[in-house]
Formats: structure tokens, C-alpha cells, sequence
């Protein structure tokens, strides 16, 4: 198992064979089906976002057939959907999280930002990379069922479009913005149990 050390935040990524055997038979197929369609550099980069999905939100997954999963951690009897990716196979995986931008920027994530329509493009610090972010809230027009948990109830959550020729770097960034929507909600339960 890999480590990766974020932000004061220490997790253990899980190995995809790791992930697979916490799916269910039917989400287990779905997952084997949509990696069978991939070419390798595709697969490799779904089931490594995958699994750092996996390894923050730790509960459980949900895949919906081949293009969407669902990832959740426990919240007392229920659980709290935490995560959503998306693959079309359309030359982008779609990550969905937590905004947590304002957090990224304190941390130094990114250093700079243009915008383009709805989206932004933010700058990578340290380098010329950019990855394109959207934000979402209660008021999105439409949001697809696999995220719509995600928001109102002044949930706000980001929608980050990872090209599937994606660089470490960009990888890197991403696992970052994960990492700390995960913190964010680790310290919210534990503040929850110490009351």
C-alpha cells in the first residue's frame, strides 16, 4: 500500500484488488466492464483515483453500471455520500468533492486562477498546469443523481475535469483537494463524538 502524506493528512491508499473485494458482486462487475473498455493509461489513472476515493471515504462505494461511482463514509446509522466520479470515456474523469477551494488556496495548492464561462482554470503552484474546476451548490440546474447528495443543505461541492493523459502533478492536485474535503469531514465527526 502507498502512502500519501496531504496536508497533515495521512492516509493509506488502498490497492485497487483491495477495493474491488469491498464491492459488491454487481459493482465489482461494473468496475471490471468499464476498465475491460479503457486503454491501460485510462485504467491505471481511474482505478488510482478510485482507490484514493476509496481510502478517504472508506464506508462504502456505489457504482452506477460503467460511468459513475459513489463513495460514502458512516454518519451514525446512515452514511453521507462524500464523493462522486464520473467516466464517459470521453477523454476525462470527472471528480466530485467537497468545495474546498478556499482551503486549497490557503494551502498553497494552487497559485493562480482564470476564469473560462462557469468553469475556472486554476493554476498549479509550481508549475504552468492548469486543472479545470467548476462550482456547485444548491442552486445547479439539474445535477445529475449520482452527485445530487452533495448538495443543498449548504452542502457546496466542486466538480474537477481530470484529462485522462493527466500529469503527476495534476493527480497530485486533485488527491490535495480530496485529502482536505476529507479532513473537513473527519474533524466534523469527531467533533460530533466528543459532544
Amino acid at each position: 500500500m502507498a502512502k500519501k502524506a496531504t496536508l497533515n493528512l495521512t492516509f493509506t491508499r488502498m490497492k485497487f484488488d483491495e477495493v474491488l473485494e469491498k464491492l459488491g458482486p454487481k459493482d465489482r462487475l461494473n468496475a471490471e466492464r468499464h476498465l475491460a473498455a479503457c486503454d491501460s493509461r485510462h485504467a491505471d489513472l481511474w482505478k488510482r483515483v478510485v482507490s484514493d476515493l476509496m481510502s478517504l471515504a472508506g464506508h462504502a462505494a456505489k457504482l452506477n453500471g460503467q460511468q459513475s461511482a459513489q463513495f460514502y463514509v458512516a454518519d451514525g446509522k446512515y452514511r453521507m455520500q462524500v464523493f462522486a466520479l464520473e467516466d464517459k470515456r470521453d477523454g476525462k474523469i470527472t471528480i466530485y468533492s467537497a468545495n474546498v477551494l478556499d482551503e486549497a488556496e490557503k494551502a498553497g495548492i494552487f497559485s493562480g486562477k482564470r476564469e473560462e464561462g462557469d468553469n475556472v482554470m486554476l493554476k498549479i503552484a509550481g508549475t504552468q498546469e492548469e486543472l479545470e474546476i467548476e462550482e456547485l451548490d444548491g442552486r445547479t440546474n439539474n445535477p445529475a443523481p449520482f452527485y445530487k447528495d452533495m448538495l443543498g443543505w449548504n452542502r457546496k461541492a466542486i466538480r474537477i475535469m481530470l484529462p485522462t493523459g493527466a500529469t503527476d502533478k495534476q493527480v497530485g492536485a486533485v488527491e490535495d483537494l480530496c485529502a482536505i474535503s476529507a479532513k473537513r469531514w473527519l474533524a466534523a465527526a469527531q467533533a460530533g463524538a466528543a459532544k
